[in-house]
């Protein structure tokens, strides 16, 4: 067991270095964000815990279960490692296009009644979004209707592509764009909506960085990805000070923020995939396909379906009484998988989402430059909670949300996004030979 950990050490960043290297050949960051994120929150959260910088998550209080120990969690790091060299080779074997840099050109003849409907997308569905945050608390308890302000993320994304492809022309236009993506960024920012403002920095960062060539790209990412880190940092730092809806807060705790950072604190997707392990197959059968199924019937209304089960083991299992909110610890996409159907199931489903997250990518490099850039950032910024995992059905909850204002602005605009001299001047993927 001595040499467990160095030999998982060593293949994560194996994987890592893989990842840099495509990444600057392929133009291609979905691989980087799989072995970086993964490597945190798996190799690294056990190192820091280990060396007495943190501490396992508390499971004999909070779900009644074992206390977590530093040997259960090394016995979770290969099928992690396991998951995550799976997922990697099954989408680089898949993957076979170079991801094109788009000239930032082609937009700059949008007609004036298309850039104001664009501005009052933006300020109608901030208006919507703002209202489902207080209805979430005060007038109903759907989980949908708490994920709304997700299309915050989408908002911002767009009209920062839109002022990047020359569509915003006048002061009004682009005062009106920076008071909509500021305001979406503060509300965003705090103690329990960290995903949504990290998806939100990401996706601007993604979208605006397409126009570049890898090397400048790579100075991008990196600037949004510690923005973000910080951010979310200072966000969970926040739930531990007497008010946590004061965002000035955040900034006077930078200490207590920083040392979760170096703990791994919010990066405790091990410590779930520990509990994992307790709860499958010992207390609960491997669920073989359901946890993903409910993300078509979770929609469906109790209303109309009283007997719908509930979702996710916590639940099923009656570890913890709803009135006691949320935990915040996920189990990671691969915790996920071994739930479906232990080693096997993370096997098979590395499998399908490598294949599924090559052919979202391709298809994405079909579309019009504008509307590619755009759910490019959103589809990266989206993989973060993806591979957090938890709940599945709020995840992809997560990515219909924050595309919603873009989809909708593409189906609007349908015609011109067609039209032969409109788009911008689209180098193309190429594709890459296979050799035998």
């Amino acid at each position: 067991m001595d040499t467990l950990f160095p030999l998982i050490v060593l293949i994560q960043t194996a994987l890592l270095v893989f990842a840099g290297v495509w990444f600057f050949r392929r133009n291609d960051e979905v691989p980087l964000i799989i072995a970086g994120l993964t490597m945190f929150f798996s190799s690294y959260r056990y190192f820091a815990v280990t060396q007495g910088w943190g501490e396992w998550i508390e499971t004999v209080y909070t779900f009644g279960l074992p206390p977590i120990t530093d040997e259960d969690a090394l016995e979770v790091l290969p099928f992690i490692a396991f998951g995550e060299f799976v997922l990697m080779a099954t989408y680089c074997v898949r993957m076979r296009r170079k991801l094109p840099v788009v000239a930032a050109e082609g937009l700059q003849r949008l007609p004036p009644r298309t850039v104001s409907s664009l501005l009052a997308l933006g300020i109608v569905f901030f208006l919507l979004s703002e209202y489902a945050r207080s209805a979430a608390f005060n007038l109903t308890s759907s989980s949908y209707v708490y994920l709304f302000p997700l299309t915050l993320i989408g908002v911002a994304t767009l009209l920062v592509a839109a002022w990047r492809f020359g569509a915003l022309y006048t002061p009004f236009q682009k005062g009106v764009c920076l008071l909509i993506v500021a305001a979406a960024a503060y509300n965003n920012f705090g103690a329990f909506l960290r995903f949504q403002f990290v998806g939100l920095i990401i996706g601007m960062a993604v979208t605006l960085s397409v126009f570049y060539a890898p090397r400048k790209r790579a100075v991008a990412l990196l600037l949004g990805t510690i923005i973000a880190v910080l951010a979310f940092s200072l966000g969970g730092g926040l739930r531990q000070a007497d008010n946590v809806n004061d965002k000035a807060a955040a900034f006077q705790r930078f200490d207590s923020s920083w040392d979760r950072l170096v703990a791994g604190e919010d990066a405790n997707m091990l410590d779930g995939f520990a509990i994992v392990c307790f709860v499958y197959p010992e207390l609960m059968d491997f669920t073989l396909g359901m946890e993903h199924l409910e993300v078509l019937t979770r929609p469906i209304p109790r209303e109309l379906w009283p007997d719908k089960p509930v979702g996710g083991y916590v639940n099923k299992l009656g570890l913890r009484d709803a009135s006691q909110g949320i935990l915040g610890i996920s189990q990671s996409i691969y915790g996920s998988f071994y739930g479906e159907g232990g080693v096997i199931g993370i096997a098979v489903f590395a499998v399908l989402y490598g294949l599924g997250l090559a052919a979202i990518t391709e298809w994405m490099t079909t579309l019009h430059p504008f509307v590619y850039s755009v759910l490019r950032g959103l589809f990266v910024a989206w993989m973060i909670p993806l591979l957090r995992g938890g709940d599945l059905p709020g995840i992809y909850a997560w990515l219909g949300m924050s595309s919603l204002t873009v989809l909708m602005f593409a189906w609007s605009n349908r015609r011109l996004l067609k039209q032969v001299n409109q788009p911008a001047p689209w180098p193309g993927p190429r594709p890459i030979p296979i050799r035998a």
